[in-house]
């Protein structure tokens, strides 16, 4: 293969690996933020359960007892219960999350198309223009994703950041970037 062509297929490879960095990154930080709704639902859940059920008692020893204490004490714990379920009605965390969760899976496909392009490049599977024509098609998609995806917050990024730098994923030098392809499609093109 000459070498005007052999670069034509590394500077589209260096740009697919690069997309490729960003959608696994963007993939994980949705992923994080959907654990994070998760779970401060599951969390949220069991205090309103646990406060409910100490309201209940406190309502049935005030009947029976009558104490200013237990009133007192009964009144808060209601309160509290009064706060989660409001809390529930103005943030459905279940739904958000579900979105986060929606918004890593359309990332993840993404990231498999992208794979699949960095194989052709490295196999030469199609022509340049070929795999151009794949890429454009993928990056339209792909930034219509990043417009109507779900919103994240910093706590996910920062979560996101952790997991991947603990497995030694997160950078975009070429090394690691390689991390997250299989070794047939790592590197450079061989001539």
């Amino acid at each position: 293969m000459e070498m005007m062509l052999l670069e034509q297929y590394q500077v589209l490879l260096d740009v697919v690996r690069q997309q490729y960095a960003s959608v696994v990154w963007t993939h994980k930080i949705q992923e994080k933020q959907a654990d994070i709704y998760f779970k401060r639902y599951n969390c949220l859940e069991t205090v309103n359960i646990i406060f409910a059920s100490a309201t209940s008692c406190g309502i049935v020893s005030t009947i029976f007892f009558g104490e200013l204490c237990a009133k007192i004490i009964t009144m808060f714990l209601s309160f509290v219960t009064l706060a989660i379920t409001a809390y529930y009605k103005s943030f459905d965390l279940k739904s958000i999350g579900y979105r986060n969760k929606v918004s890593a899976n359309e990332f993840l496909v993404i990231r498999n198309r992208l794979l699949r392009i960095i194989a052709d490049i490295h196999i030469h599977r199609k022509s340049c223009e070929e795999i151009e024509e794949d890429f454009s098609r993928v990056m339209e998609t792909l930034d219509n994703l990043y417009a109507h995806a779900a919103q994240t917050t910093d706590d996910a990024v920062k979560m996101a950041m952790k997991g991947l730098k603990e497995r030694e994923e997160y950078t975009y030098s070429n090394e690691e970037i390689d991390r997250f392809l299989p070794s047939q499609l790592r590197g450079r093109i061989d001539s």
